[in-house]
This record gives structure tokens, sequence and C-alpha cells, in this order.
């Protein structure tokens, strides 16, 4: 039972893909920028307009949004479930454990501010709690990947691998919140659009990628 919360996971994970995917198929059209392009543009849509109850063009977009929206609910509650066995593997060391006891308020936080952002879309009507949300999720989860950094450097069980991946995450974080509060207004232009458009894309790829390596060296750990 307790390998089923890591496995689970890789479900969580794919689900996730997979929903996101045939949303993306099923988005009609619009960006920020131009409310005529067609489909859903890669480097030119956010991940947040799959969840938008009407598509920047004007049109319905009532399936991809459930779709999108149930996604991120789904991915959240299944890393925090991962992340409930994750943490016992700090309890053998007193100092590690107090630091990822933190790291796990962030991390509730969080997943918290995840799925705030799909009940709040980023339509006209509750844009500005979506964007909060965004904010507090992102900046969160940065402290979450902080306190959890020191907390593997202080726990003598785990390896150097996973204390690497787990700085680079925390780089990644900071790089990504510095690009949405210093970066080009994506309101403006298409190259800011795609800029920002493109850093979204990137981090999520690293939080999931992160969140998969995670999953996989808690299978080895909890073997041994």
């Amino acid at each position: 039972m307790d390998n089923f919360r890591i496995k689970q996971t890789f479900w969580g994970i794919g689900i996730f893909l997979i929903l996101n995917f045939i949303s993306m198929i099923l988005y009609p059209g619009g960006t920020i920028i131009d409310r005529d392009t067609d489909g859903y543009l890669f480097f030119y849509n956010f991940l947040s307009n799959l969840g938008e109850i009407t598509a920047r063009n004007g049109e319905d977009n009532f399936i991809s949004s459930v779709l999108f929206n149930a996604s991120l609910i789904l991915v959240s509650v299944s890393f925090l479930i991962f992340y409930s066995k994750y943490f016992q593997f700090f309890k053998t060391e007193k100092k590690s454990y107090n630091f990822i006891k933190v790291a796990l308020f962030f991390l509730i936080i969080s997943i918290f501010s995840f799925i705030c952002i799909a009940l709040f879309t980023a339509d006209e009507t509750s844009f500005d709690e979506h964007v909060f949300f965004v904010k507090l999720a992102f900046r969160s989860l940065f402290l979450f990947a902080i306190f959890q950094s020191i907390a593997i450097h202080y726990n003598n069980q785990m390896n150097n691998k996973l204390l690497f991946v787990s700085i680079l995450f925390s780089l990644s974080m900071i790089l990504f919140i510095l690009m949405m509060d210093y970066g080009p207004n994506p309101f403006e232009s298409n190259s800011a659009l795609f800029i920002q458009v493109t850093s979204q894309k990137v981090i999520a790829f690293c939080i999931l990628l992160n969140t998969y390596f995670q999953a996989k060296e808690s299978l080895i750990f909890s073997s041994k």
C-alpha cells in the first residue's frame, strides 16, 4: 500500500499529459494578442487558456476547460499523495526532518493554490484571483524546493543525485518567477508572448520531470 502512494504518481503525470493533449486539440482558438488564430498554438497560448470557459476567439471552450482543470486538480492531489509518503524518508534524521516539515508547509500551500488555479480560471470574471493563485503557487513551490534541498543535504541516507536535482529545480523555479515578474509583458507583443508562454511550458515540464524523478528514486529507496 505504501508503494502505491509512490506508483500512483506516474499515473497522475500520465493522465495530466493525456488530458492536456486532448484539451489542446479541442481548444477553438485565439490568444491574448490575436483572437483570430486557429486552434491551440503551443508557443503562443498559455496552459491557462485551456482552462477558460470561453476561448480567446469568443467561442465556447467548455469541454477543453473541464479536461484541463480536472487534469490540474488530479495531478495536484496525486502529488500530495506521493509526498505524504516521500516525507517519511526523512524521519531518521532530526535536523533533516525539521526542514522537510517546513518544506511540507509550503508544498501544501502550493498544491492548494494549483487547485484554486483550476477553480478560478483565467476568464475575465476571475482573472485577478487566477493570477493571485498562480503567483502564490510558484512562490510556495520555490520555497518548498529550497527547504527540501536543505533537508536532503542533512539526510545521510539520501544520495547526491537527489540533492543535485533538487537544487537544479530550485534554480529553475526562481528563474521562472523572475521571468513572470520582470520579463516582457505578454499582452504587448507576440515576441513577448512567445517568451512568457515558452517559459511556462518549460517550468511545467520541470515540475513533472522533478516529481517523476523523485518518485522513481523513492521506489528504489523504499526497497532498501
